[in-house]
């Protein structure tokens, strides 16, 4: 017998207790699916996303919402569709992202069935400290079809990928939106890396492909299969993407979640991404996949999904293995952990590393990082300070564990105040920094990340370009002599923000978060030489 909606209602609120901290940085989150009380149907079941740390600990568990509160609208997926509750992180890291379905619970008729006019799918957002936005129900995606995937750059802005209606871009709160290509219109996971759009699908001649260039948002893009991937056979869902050889730019080790081989590895060589073997086996049908790398050793820990239950009992296994071969070396056959498995009448669907941080704070005005022949530089500007008790400058060499680099305490003024710490023995490779930003009530919070780019061309260049809203910019440029600044002004002339460069850089890195969309033109002078050129943000 279906539960009554009072006790459901009260069981989910016992479910949230204890979910009110913060996620913790490095630990998993997991999609599960169903209560456990009552059988799974295709008729809706709540969902919750279960924290765990990376050996299996269970930390706390969050509701996502199954009424309409203000805005926020409900999330359930189908319990019985394996395809359905794939989560994505932001690019910048502070959120998670996940699909489903504005349609309370209790009603007849499968879901995956209803067309989206009458039933919206919900997109969700979920920020590190729990706070879920489900105020995106979207009329035109996955119309009679699963709402598959959805993930972000920034927060504001989306892409989502399902049964039907092809890739979809829309914004924070939107009710409609843009179909961005008819390549394909049966897709599974949509992803960002490295400031481009990843798009999985099993249909006849796509598998794992790049949607467009950058991070498209307009109509009339294709999907290009990644050069060296299979595109005939095999049953790709989620990935994740490492950058470990300093030679490739960008990412370069790529593992994927497939449900039909196993765990699949490869390695961009020359620009085709070629098979380095597969670990675990094809019956235990992997879907969900994520993982960090570790900065000492380059070891990558990888956490799965798989044997997610299709049926009213469900099931499903959250599993971990590590995979130390390093770049363009066979996976060999690791250990694969069992870390959790799924309580009857519920199943595990996709999984994702934890968010983390907060965004820029009022009164941090800029953060940069600059490379010299002897250091990285890292300088930062703020205001205000009525709060803040000390800066932490930490660093990572794939922008998702960070440690600690050097901590300053805050000088407390209330007018502008400058910082600055030298990196003497930068990783080798990339080097991402960011600011943990502790106050003297105890809350912390965390600056947008600065990357400093290994491998990039000498001369003047900007890169990226267009570059998105609140990630970083990388300028290339001449030996820097005293007083050195990079500048940004509108296109009509108005100065916008100012940058010092310290003496004898070559490349420093900014932070878009205090630009918004446009066109600008940037200007490096150095007293002697004065080069500029024309970047757009989206």
């Amino acid at each position: 017998m279906r539960l009554s909606t009072l006790l459901l209602s009260s069981l989910l609120l016992a479910a949230a207790t204890g979910s009110s901290q913060n996620y913790v940085e490095g630990n998993v989150i997991l999609v599960r699916v169903g209560t456990g009380l009552e059988g799974l149907t295709n008729t809706g079941s709540p969902v919750f996303l279960d924290e765990y740390s990376p050996t299996g600990t269970f930390v706390s568990q969050t509701v996502l919402p199954t009424t309409v509160n203000g805005a926020n609208q409900i999330l359930v997926l189908s319990g019985t569709a394996t395809t359905e509750g794939m989560i994505t992180r932001s690019l910048d890291g502070f959120y998670l992202t996940i699909a489903g379905y504005n349609r309370s619970l209790g009603l007849i008729g499968s879901l995956p069935t209803t067309t989206s006019a009458s039933v919206p799918r919900t997109i969700g957002r979920i920020d590190a400290s729990k706070v879920i936005n489900t105020t995106t129900a979207l009329t035109d995606f996955a119309s009679a079809g699963s709402p598959r995937s959805a993930t972000t750059s920034d927060g504001t802005k989306f892409w989502a990928g399902g049964g039907t209606n092809g890739i979809r871009y829309f914004t924070l709160g939107s009710t409609t939106s843009t179909q961005i290509s008819t390549t394909i219109t049966n897709a599974r996971v949509v992803n960002v890396a490295d400031n481009r759009l990843f798009v999985s699908s099993a249909t006849t001649t796509y598998r794992l492909g790049q949607m467009g260039t950058g991070l498209p948002e307009t109509a009339g893009q294709t999907l290009v299969n990644l050069p060296g991937y299979a595109t005939g056979s095999g049953s790709p869902y989620q990935y994740v993407f490492f950058d470990l050889n300093a030679t490739e730019p960008g990412p370069d080790v790529l593992f994927v979640a497939d449900d039909t081989q196993g765990i699949l590895k490869f390695s961009l060589v020359g620009g085709t991404w070629v098979a380095n073997g597969a670990a675990g086996i094809g019956t235990d049908t992997y879907r969900g996949i994520t993982g960090v790398k570790n900065p000492l050793n380059n070891e990558i820990s990888l956490f799965a999904t798989r044997k997610g239950g299709t049926g009213s009992t469900g099931g499903g296994e959250l599993v971990s293995l590590t995979d130390a071969s390093g770049y363009n070396a066979s996976i060999g056959t690791p250990t694969i952990n069992l870390l959790a498995t799924a309580s009857a009448n519920q199943a595990y669907r996709g999984v994702a590393m934890a968010p983390v941080g907060m965004f820029l704070p009022v009164d941090l005005l800029s953060f940069t990082a600059s490379k010299t022949s002897r250091a990285h530089v890292l300088a930062w500007t703020t205001a205000q300070e009525n709060n803040t008790s000390r800066y932490i400058v930490e660093r990572s060499n794939n922008g998702q564990v960070f440690t600690p680099l050097q901590t300053l305490a805050a000088t407390g003024n209330q007018l502008y105040n400058n910082y600055q710490v030298e990196d003497a023995k930068p990783l080798t490779g990339n080097n991402f920094y960011r600011l943990r930003i502790e106050d003297k009530d105890g809350s912390v919070r965390y600056s947008k990340m600065v990357r400093l780019q290994a491998n990039i061309s000498g001369g003047f260049n900007v890169w990226p370009n267009p570059v998105t809203a609140g990630s970083g910019i990388i300028v290339q440029h001449p030996v820097a002599k005293s007083k050195a600044v990079i500048t940004i002004y509108t296109l009509e002339g108005k100065m916008l923000l100012q940058y010092p460069v310290p003496a004898e850089a070559v490349q420093t890195s900014l932070n878009s978060g205090l630009l918004q969309a446009g066109l600008y033109r940037l200007l490096y002078t150095d007293g002697l030489q004065k080069m500029s050129t024309q970047i757009s943000v989206q």
